[in-house]
């Protein structure tokens, strides 16, 4: 039976993710002011690492990326799009 997880991400960059072997992201998005993923997994595979990019509006975006999400953190006046690469 698969499940759904979440991840809360670093503000900004590229990070590695530990996720069981074959999970799918869902969406990135904004919980208690840190950038989240939500993913569905089985939880008993084993855990792998995935690369996840995140990155403000007017940076540099990766072009490898599969884009998962907008946060908006501080009211707004932080947005950050999350990419898993």
């Amino acid at each position: 039976m698969k499940t759904i997880w979440k991840v809360a991400l670093t503000q900004m960059g590229t990070q590695d993710v530990r996720v069981p072997e074959g999970a799918e992201f869902l969406c990135a998005r904004e919980q208690n002011e840190k950038a989240c993923v939500w993913f569905r997994c089985d939880p008993n595979h084993e855990k792998k690492l995935r690369r996840i990019a995140v990155v403000g509006t007017g940076h540099e975006a990766p072009d490898d990326g599969r884009y998962l999400g907008t946060a908006m953190l501080m009211d707004g006046s932080l947005v950050l799009h999350v990419f898993e690469r």
